[in-house]
């Protein structure tokens, strides 16, 4: 993350461009394309407007469909509403880097709740293509059942969720760290004891997945 930062500090001053997700079922199957707008009174308003438009015909939409199973492994999506853009260094504009524009919200996997995790705290390393996707993003995930079978289930969730994101497209290779956490609510039928709270797992166990190169 500290690599994004260094370079967008470099760039022009970013110009806010609105982001409107298309589609008939979005937070269930995700977005099937967007439109933007951007400032018409901006001084270079067409160029910008223009690179906006072309990055974001480069993202890869509509997402695969979704896989789901009687056991609730359905992953719901969340939308970016603006898309920043930037004069890069040798002038042309361009997305900003490390945008979100389709986030992925991970299901949690009942095989893991079954098997007594209650939290669900896992790092990414996400080194997105041009067309705005990593397809095979590098995901570390711990939980307060730390079981092989458990962080298995628990990794394999992440992963499939994180192959479904969206980024801004840039013509950069950059890596952006992040930690994205989940919890599973057990429901008591009444008569039956009281589950106690899992205490949750510490975030600072976690590495930085992109230090790893």
């Amino acid at each position: 993350m500290i690599l994004i930062l260094a370079i967008a500090l470099t760039a022009s001053q970013p110009v806010t461009c609105a982001l409107t997700a298309l589609g008939d079922d979005i937070r269930d199957q995700g977005p099937t394309g967007f439109t933007v707008e951007c400032p018409a009174d901006h001084a270079d308003a067409a160029a910008i407007q223009s690179a906006a438009e072309a990055a974001i015909a480069r993202v890869d939409l509509p997402l695969p469909h979704q896989r789901v199973t009687n056991r609730g492994n359905r992953t719901y999506y969340e939308t970016a509403d603006t898309l920043l853009m930037e004069r890069g260094q040798g002038g042309a504009w361009r997305p900003s880097l490390g945008q979100v524009l389709v986030r992925g919200v991970p299901a949690f996997p009942p095989r893991a709740v079954e098997n007594g995790a209650r939290h669900m705290l896992c790092a990414l390393a996400l080194r997105p293509a041009a067309n705005g996707v990593d397809p095979a993003p590098d995901v570390q995930c711990i939980s307060n059942h730390n079981s092989t079978f458990v962080i298995r289930l628990l990794t394999g969730a992440m992963r499939e969720t994180a192959g479904r994101y969206r980024f801004a497209p840039v013509d950069v290779r950059y890596c952006l760290d992040e930690q994205v956490s989940a919890h599973a609510t057990v429901i008591v039928m009444p008569g039956r004891r009281l589950e106690q709270p899992a205490p949750p797992p510490d975030p600072s166990v976690l590495p930085n997945l992109c230090d790893g190169g």
